[in-house]
């Protein structure tokens, strides 16, 4: 029996349309119907994606993939709904409406050889060429044109009204007076004594004009940073852990010049938490991209939001160094506020795409992301960026599921990141956000792991350099155990008291392969 007959005579067993439920079940049946005749999608392909989410997709997943049990390899657990089938959708929709089933494209050459040389019967006309042809265009889409090419969200492009971007502060807007003081707080937080553990109390009017005035340099760049340079140092999470900046800028410390007057950096993130000295880390960073706006570039990490630091420990940097509650209070508030104004992605020689975390499926593309409005207060307000500063890469997975670790968010096959780099025209992914003994983890010639502070997890710490030419060298920092347990100790004077490790006796369970040399597609690795 043709497919069309199959169809038509399955409708008259169902409830009808004026029923919500019989809506439901007549939207099911036509997705069971169509998921009969397409195509199965490869998904061993790594340049195919979840491009769209079709008004046909079944609402159980919302980045727009379905669990299939008819999937192409035996490694696949998704049956990705591709653009493709976006249009097979669309076509069966319109043909359903006027009254009948007729040929549509790309359909597979069995049903054509059930539905013989009578062709396809329904309420139209019959052709003879079968599932094979594509239909004539009527007189009202022969007016139109051909249909558009959609973007990620099914919009046209060409309806897009252009908005202008903020432009980037490049040169510090300071007064020599304010120069002078933001200076005076770098000197105090590079010193010796914070070297080693000391914590500063920094009058609370200063913590106040710091949060306040990099606000217009942080809200002056877009959400996706797209002019970051070459010959630059890339930086993961630092937690708190202030001596680990220490020696990241020593590194690149020339003529007696400290490291951010010598070098340029990217910071992936994750400021605070968890070490004891994040107020002092935040400072540093916030003083010297006013006074070195074009040389040092903060992403958003997911510790910068208050509803997860309020619980790793941040809070504590404050109470207990003002004893006055309602002072405490505002300063976590405030620096919290300023967290809101920090872009959350950046591309490093119109090559590198730079985030927390990783990717996203809704809207993934440089237009999108630069187009998000600063302040950005709550990670969940828009999906895309709340992907971008949670997701993880899983090994093995074909397309995305849900990040069952950590809760919320998504894990992505590395599929879906080839896909989301071709959105974004970019060639790799340099990400933190993963605990990391090495310290850093290349997958795929696509995916650059970073872990930057030292210790925390047993692990080494290491940062990224992209030369001028954008060849890449891994900057790897061995464990100190003496500083670990040294800031165990201090930990415990403070009253934090952590989970604590052997830690050389974790040290020593590394493998040979977690202390092995970097890949073959790094030129280079310096251990310090």
């Amino acid at each position: 029996m043709p497919a069309s007959n199959v169809a038509s005579e399955e409708h008259s067993s169902e409830e009808p349309f004026e029923t919500s439920e019989g809506r439901a079940n007549e939207g099911r049946r036509r997705i069971d119907s169509l998921s009969n005749i397409l195509h199965p999608f490869d998904s061993s392909s790594l340049v195919k994606s979840a491009r769209l989410i079709s008004p046909l997709t079944p609402p159980s997943n919302r980045m727009g993939n379905t669990p299939s049990d008819s999937s192409s390899s035996p490694g696949d657990i998704w049956d990705i709904w591709t653009r493709d089938d976006e249009e097979e959708a669309r076509l069966l929709a319109r043909r359903e409406s006027a009254g009948g089933t007729g040929a549509t494209t790309g359909m597979s050459s069995d049903v054509v050889s059930q539905t013989g040389a009578e062709g396809v019967t329904g309420g139209g006309a019959t052709t003879e060429q079968g599932f094979g042809n594509a239909p004539a265009a009527t007189p009202e889409e022969a007016e139109e044109g051909p249909e558009p090419v959609l973007d990620q969200c099914g919009l046209d492009p060409g309806d897009w009204v252009e908005v202008p971007q903020p432009s980037r502060i490049k040169e510090t807007r300071l007064t020599a007076e304010e120069q002078t003081r933001f200076r005076g707080h770098l000197a105090r937080i590079f010193s010796d004594e914070a070297y080693w553990g000391q914590r500063l109390q920094f009058d609370p009017d200063d913590v106040n004009e710091v949060m306040e005035k990099v606000i217009p340099y942080l809200e002056s760049e877009s959400m996706l940073i797209q002019d970051v340079p070459y010959d630059i140092v890339i930086v993961a999470d630092l937690h708190g852990q202030l001596h680990d900046l220490h020696h990241i800028f020593d590194i690149d410390a020339k003529d007696g010049k400290p490291g951010w007057e010598c070098m340029k950096y990217l910071f992936l993130g994750d400021y605070v938490d968890r070490g004891r000295q994040s107020l002092e880390l935040v400072m540093a960073l916030f003083c010297i991209k006013m006074l070195h706006p074009d040389r040092i570039f903060l992403l958003r990490g997911n510790h910068e939001f208050y509803t997860a630091n309020a619980r790793y420990g941040f809070p504590l940097d404050f109470h207990e160094r003002y004893t006055n509650e309602e002072t405490a209070k505002y300063l976590y508030f405030k620096v919290n506020y300023a967290f809101c104004y920090l872009s959350v992605a950046a591309i490093v020689g119109d090559t590198y795409y730079c985030a927390h975390a990783g990717i996203s499926p809704t809207g993934f593309s440089r237009a999108l992301m630069s187009r998000i409005k600063k302040p950005y207060l709550n990670s969940q307000d828009d999906i895309m960026p709340h992907d971008v500063m949670w997701g993880d890469p899983a090994d093995g997975l074909h397309g995305l599921t849900f990040d069952t670790d950590r809760g919320t968010s998504m894990w992505f096959g590395y599929d879906e990141l080839a896909a989301a780099l071709d959105n974004m025209d970019c060639k790799a992914m340099f990400r933190g956000h993963t605990a990391l003994k090495t310290g850093y983890q290349v997958v795929g010639d696509m995916c650059i792991s970073l872990f930057s502070c030292v210790g925390q997890s047993c692990n080494k710490g290491a940062t990224a350099y992209l030369d001028p030419r954008g060849r890449l060298t891994m900057r790897v920092t061995d464990i100190d155990e003496e500083r670990v347990e040294w800031d165990a100790m201090l930990l415990r004077l403070d009253g934090q008291v952590p989970d604590y490790r052997d830690v050389k006796t974790k040290f020593g369970q590394l493998t040979p392969a977690d202390k092995a040399a970097a890949p073959a597609e790094i030129i280079g690795i310096k251990t310090f």
